[in-house]
């Protein structure tokens, strides 16, 4: 049963959520509420034993600590959290859109420099995180937001972030990543798979985000009928023929430029060394096509 009031605002609609929690469009009747009338509030929901509630409890006090810390354009702000009606609860920025992930399944395409300033965007948010000393380790179209306009995009979700500098704080997600269920994507890069995620690592993951965003929603003005390809037409046979090491990226046939494969290529080395140094080394090069 839904809690009727969280620090004044009152949950709608379930917006999004994971298998412990759910994320609601939630509004407020006052006049000046604190964070606006409308935000996004994530609920914990507990299950198991006591002894597992506490380690989530602990792990979602820990993803709302790292995010409330970072105030960037292109990064949700988490404006407080904490228990509410005997309830764990993040209050944050609400974006009026879908995550990037939901663009790629409709089977409307864009045209390449608003693909490239989205993904552009997107890597200042991250490049932001990385200033911060924190590692995202889950960077994926579903973790970034865009606006209906697209105007607005923002990075979210720190699950399973890491904080390199503290070297005291056990990482308590050694792993973590995304691989899909469709099309076998793994956004993982192979240290992290390995437990050793690092900046390069988030790098490696932007890359791969790039290569699927272009592949999935690139518009053909040439060839009408490639627009009305669906995500999976797009994405399967490429991501197979990937996959066995037959191309190097999914977008690969593709008629673009060669410098912006060049940046997917580099970004997704599976040899750490030979990626970008810094994200801002990349978004320098992927700047030229936006």
């Amino acid at each position: 049963m839904r809690a009727p009031n969280f620090g004044g605002y009152k949950l709608d609609e379930v917006i999004g959520g994971g298998m412990y929690t759910k994320i609601y469009r939630a509004s407020s009747s006052l006049a000046r509420p604190i964070y606006g009338h409308t935000v996004a509030i994530k609920l914990l929901y507990l299950k198991g034993t006591p002894r597992e509630h506490g380690k989530l409890i602990s792990q979602f006090e820990r993803e709302a600590e790292i995010a409330i810390g970072l105030n960037h354009p292109n990064i949700v702000k988490v404006h407080n959290f904490g228990k509410y009606n005997n309830q764990y609860a993040i209050i944050m920025e609400y974006v009026h859109g879908n995550n990037l992930k939901e663009i790629l399944y409709k089977k409307d395409k864009l045209p390449l420099d608003i693909l490239v300033r989205i993904l552009y965007e997107a890597g200042q948010g991250l490049a932001h995180i990385h200033n911060n000393n924190i590692v995202h380790k889950d960077v994926k179209p579903d973790n970034i937001l865009v606006s209906a306009d697209f105007n607005t995009v923002k990075m979210t979700d720190f699950g399973i972030a890491k904080l390199p500098k503290r070297l005291w704080q056990k990482d308590i997600f050694p792993k973590g990543g995304t691989v899909t269920k469709y099309g076998t994507i793994s956004y993982v890069a192979p240290e992290q798979t390995e437990g050793k995620a690092d900046f390069r690592s988030d790098i490696y993951s932007f890359g791969v985000t790039i290569d699927e965003v272009i592949t999935a929603k690139l518009e053909t003005p040439d060839n009408p009928e490639k627009n009305m390809d669906d995500y999976f037409k797009r994405i399967d046979v490429r991501s197979y023929r990937k996959n066995i090491g037959k191309q190097l990226i999914l977008c690969n046939d593709f008629i673009i430029p060669h410098g912006l494969k060049d940046i997917i290529k580099k970004a997704t080395n599976r040899e750490s060394l030979l990626r970008y140094s810094s994200m801002e080394e990349l978004l320098r090069d992927l700047n030229q096509f936006s």
